[in-house]
């Protein structure tokens, strides 16, 4: 089995951290000595926050890049028995058309951001992405929410579509000891004796940092003197959110910043927060919500995408990301009643059976054999 992955961005010097999910896959399946090249737009070499800038003439960049990426992948693509792009534009259409010169089996997995865009993209795009899922013969959707999408935007066989989770580490992502856990507050002087909210995604309008700033700023002076906020981001919308918090003259000093952060260094965060908000306007999935309940921290998410299919009432709340006064309320009653909090995290429930990476890579693993064998007896 030798499997060829395609992906725009993924982890490099530059950027450690980029769609880390599919280097966490590759990884594990190393383990079991199954061999997989990843091929990778590599201006990531060069310009780890690429993704950040989304102008006309970066995006060309980007894309010319991407392409020259894939020449190597041309010269090798007869030594493997599946192409795997992640995302359907532009991993997954270089990888169908690499299909119809080869004849090679195309498994993609749909991640759903560029699926959400969709239904208001031009008709090229449109285009692209309908010729794209026509001729793959197998969709991993990594939720529900996207293979509903999928079910609904284009007539592909549901046989050949599946929900797959791009899975945790439980070995990662895990309870510390509350000793190492106050010591760790003490370090990035935190009180302990406060209550620790925390926010862990990229400062951009659909991960909703400015819903969490509207949240907070209408709470009421006890509340906000009882809170430290954890903000692990970077991105366009950064700074003009850091200045609404720094607004919010009863939150004082008690707001700590830090760009994103390795899979160790995170699980502390998690660790250290008594909970964590997720406040995106959309979402496919949400590793970050998963992680979180991984490590024992409940999770106040958005009633949306992928975070309402594992936030429930034994590891969080949802809200309607549209009311940021449902949020305030949310924060104003766990602050005053911590002991509902402690009720969840004594026994919560972290979706393992669901979402563990070990159970993800076998499922994997069965289908790109099937798929390799049907297609040998074509």
């Amino acid at each position: 089995m030798k499997i060829a992955i395609i992906c725009n961005s993924y982890p490099t010097k530059k950027n450690k951290i980029n769609q880390i999910f599919i280097k966490n896959l590759v990884d594990e399946l190393n383990k079991d000595s199954i061999q997989v090249k990843v091929f990778y737009n590599k201006i990531y070499d060069l310009w780890g926050n690429a993704s950040n800038r989304k102008k006309i003439i970066f995006n060309l960049i980007k894309y010319l890049f991407f392409f020259l990426s894939q020449i190597e992948l041309l010269f090798k693509i007869k030594s493997f028995n599946v192409l795997n792009p992640h995302g359907v534009m532009i991993s997954g259409f270089i990888a169908v058309i690499f299909k119809k010169i080869f004849h090679i089996p195309v498994i993609l997995h749909v991640h759903g951001g560029d699926l959400n865009i969709y239904p208001s993209s031009n008709i090229i795009y449109k285009k692209i992405y309908r010729f794209t899922i026509k001729n793959c013969d197998f969709i991993f959707a990594n939720s529900t929410d996207v293979k509903i999408k999928i079910l609904k935007y284009f007539n592909f066989k549901k046989k050949n579509l599946s929900v797959l989770s791009p899975g945790i580490n439980y070995n990662k992502f895990f309870e510390l000891d509350k000793k190492i856990v106050y010591e760790e507050k003490i370090k990035i002087n935190i009180n302990p004796a406060k209550f620790i909210l925390m926010f862990a995604g990229s400062a951009i309008r659909r991960k909703g940092l400015d819903i969490l700033v509207n949240g907070l700023s209408n709470l009421s002076k006890n509340n906000l003197e009882k809170i430290h906020l954890l903000i692990c981001s970077d991105g366009p919308e950064l700074e003009s959110n850091k200045k609404k918090l720094k607004a919010i003259h009863h939150l004082g000093n008690s707001i700590f910043f830090l760009k994103k952060v390795n899979q160790e260094k995170l699980n502390i965060l998690y660790n250290i927060a008594d909970i964590f908000v997720f406040p995106s306007r959309e979402e496919p999935l949400g590793l970050v919500g998963l992680e979180a309940i991984a490590s024992g921290t409940p999770v106040i998410g958005s009633n949306v995408g992928g975070i309402k299919e594992y936030i429930n009432n034994k590891n969080g709340f949802l809200f309607n990301p549209n009311k940021d006064s449902e949020l305030t309320k949310l924060l104003s009653q766990i602050i005053q009643n911590p002991n509902e909090l402690k009720r969840i995290k004594k026994n919560i429930d972290k979706r393992q059976t669901s979402h563990d990476i070990l159970i993800s890579k076998n499922t994997y693993i069965n289908k790109v054999l099937e798929i390799i064998n049907k297609t040998k007896k074509l």
